[in-house]
């Protein structure tokens, strides 16, 4: 893009010095013509020394009164006045300053203009000068009259030539910037669409310069970022497919062990004490193989539910209500598991409402009460407490940690699933492990 800026600015520049040798000299050539038709020097002739001999009549000046000239001149531009006394020359002034007997070499044309007739008189020599007789205080005088306004417009046609064709080039300038800075906002808002998330918008800024090839690399970049996204979806998709049927193939076998391990349970004293530490030993591992089957179908069905899908079945509960009943469905099997439960949800405000998805909920609490199940010391209590704080109701579950083997090398697989499932709902799940205390927090937003 630099380069074909630098050469749009030497073909504008180009352009506009041409246009500006051409037009300029143009301008002057009739500026000339039309300012020295005679009629209109002689006019302004007229104008200037009626306007002269007004201002020496109201003010009563004097020929010699060379300050008041100067004065006149001053505010009477491009004219220059020689006033003279029976035929001598006596002064002469222009723009505000005095010239005496032509002592100052660039006022030398002036007096060259007038001079002597051969009866003393003054006459004019130039079409632009023209003798008059002035009735001053002191008495009456010959005055010429030197009009040089040609040399004073053309100075303003060259400057104001020049200052049009820069007007020109830096207005072209703008409307090329202009152009650019367009094309550039609407790849931006382009490219804003396409960050928000929408993959599909098209990228519509199409030029056959930098900023067109921009547009197109970014357009390459978003079907390369759709594709790969579809095929990531399809991957997943067919990874949980795969993962469906394989823990549905497990558990089938699973639930008949199962069952054939209780059958054999009952045995009615015709088994060993090893043999039914045996059996004791097969139930636990193949619950345990259910238990992490069950684990790793929650978390994919949990990580293949957007924001959006959570967003849509969410509904809205009165937070006290919600908190008692889903606690206190798990209270009577915590007890008979030999769990002792103390609640606190005291801090909760009777008009406090939370929007939640119900079986996201229940998945994760779930998998809490089961934690609690496998690993909480049962000599003490189990404390679930409610608070209130800026960013919504906090839930926390804390439990001793019991010595166990299994609990030390967990796959954090429930944990994973809790943190996703909670994300959904735009709430948070932490746990938090000291060695002695396990705690898990559910952060649920107020609405």
């Amino acid at each position: 893009m630099r380069i074909k800026f630098t050469v749009f600015m030497i073909i504008t520049a180009l352009v506009v010095v041409m246009v500006a040798l051409i037009a300029i000299p143009a301008a002057l050539q009739v500026y000339r013509r039309e300012h020295s038709k005679p009629e209109r020097v002689e006019a302004r002739l007229e104008n200037y020394i009626r306007n002269f001999a007004a201002y020496v009549a109201e003010e009563n000046i004097r020929a010699d009164d060379t300050a008041e000239v100067v004065r006149w001149t001053r505010r009477t531009r491009s004219v220059y006045l020689t006033v003279f006394n029976k035929g001598d020359e006596m002064f002469g002034a222009a723009d505000g300053e005095l010239w005496e007997g032509g002592a100052q070499p660039d006022m030398q044309p002036f007096f060259d203009r007038v001079g002597s007739g051969e009866d003393g008189s003054v006459v004019s020599n130039d079409a632009n000068s023209m003798v008059y007789v002035v009735l001053f205080a002191n008495g009456i005088h010959t005055v010429a009259v030197t009009d040089y306004s040609l040399s004073t417009g053309t100075d303003g046609i060259i400057i104001g030539g020049v200052l049009i064709a820069i007007c020109i080039f830096f207005i072209t300038l703008m409307v090329y910037y202009h152009n650019q800075t367009r094309s550039i906002v609407a790849l931006s808002r382009e490219v804003e669409t396409i960050s928000s998330g929408d993959l599909n918008a098209v990228i519509g800024t199409r030029r056959n310069d930098e900023i067109g090839q921009l547009a197109g690399d970014v357009d390459t970049m978003r079907h390369t970022i759709l594709q790969r996204v579809e095929e990531r979806e399809r991957a997943w998709q067919a990874n949980s497919d795969l993962l469906t049927s394989m823990t549905h193939d497990i558990r089938t076998p699973l639930t008949t062990l199962l069952g054939y391990m209780e059958i054999l349970g009952h045995d009615n004293g015709n088994l060993t004490e090893e043999q039914r530490a045996y059996i004791r030993v097969c139930t636990q591992k193949a619950e345990q193989i259910k238990g992490l089957s069950d684990k790793l179908f929650l978390y994919f069905w949990a990580f293949n539910r957007s924001e959006t899908e959570g967003e849509g079945e969410s509904e809205l509960f009165e937070a006290p209500l919600l908190l008692e009943q889903l606690i206190g469905d798990y209270i009577p099997a915590m007890e008979a598991a030999g769990l002792r439960i103390s609640t606190d949800f005291s801090a909760i405000l009777p008009t406090d409402t939370v929007r939640v998805r119900i079986d996201c909920l229940r998945r994760v609490t779930d998998n809490v009460f089961d934690n609690m199940t496998k690993y909480a010391d049962r000599r003490d209590p189990v404390i679930i407490l409610a608070t209130r704080g800026e960013e919504g109701i906090t839930l926390s579950f804390s439990n001793t940690v019991g010595v166990s083997e299994e609990h030390s090398t967990g796959t954090k697989i429930g944990v994973k699933t809790c943190v996703n499932m909670m994300e959904m709902m735009k709430g948070r799940f932490q746990t938090r492990n000291d060695g002695r205390t396990f705690t898990a927090s559910l952060l649920l937003p107020l609405q």
